[in-house]
C-alpha cells in the first residue's frame, strides 16, 4: 500500500511541475521579438532541467527545485508581494520538498 501511495505522489508531483513550467512559459509570450522570447524562456529551461533530473534522481532534483525556488525569491524579488511569492517561489520549493521526501529507496 505504501508503494502505491509513493508512486501516486511521484506522479502528482511530476504533473504539478509540468503545470508550473507551463505557467512560467506563459510569461515569455509577452515579448516583442525572438531574442526577448528566448531570454524569457531561460527560467522555463532551468525548471525543465530540474524536472528531468528529478525524474531520474528525485533527491538531487528535489534539492535543485528548492534552490531554484530560493533563487526566484532573490532574482525576481518575490518577497515584495505575497501573491507573487506564493505563485512564483513557493511552488518550486514545495515541489522540491515533495521530490526530496519521496526519493527512491
Amino acid at each position: 500500500m505504501k508503494n502505491k501511495k509513493t508512486n501516486v505522489l511521484k506522479f502528482v508531483t511530476r504533473i504539478l511541475a509540468v503545470i508550473y513550467i507551463l505557467f512560467i512559459t506563459i510569461f515569455a509570450f509577452d515579448s516583442k521579438n525572438l531574442t526577448e522570447f528566448l531570454i524569457h524562456l531561460i527560467p522555463t529551461l532551468i525548471f525543465l532541467i530540474c524536472l528531468i533530473i528529478s525524474i531520474f534522481k528525485p533527491k538531487i532534483g528535489g534539492i535543485l527545485f528548492v534552490l531554484v525556488g530560493i533563487g526566484t525569491i532573490i532574482f525576481f524579488s518575490t518577497y515584495a508581494k505575497i501573491t507573487s511569492f506564493i505563485l512564483i517561489s513557493m511552488v518550486p520549493i514545495i515541489i522540491g520538498l515533495v521530490f526530496y521526501l519521496s526519493k527512491k529507496k
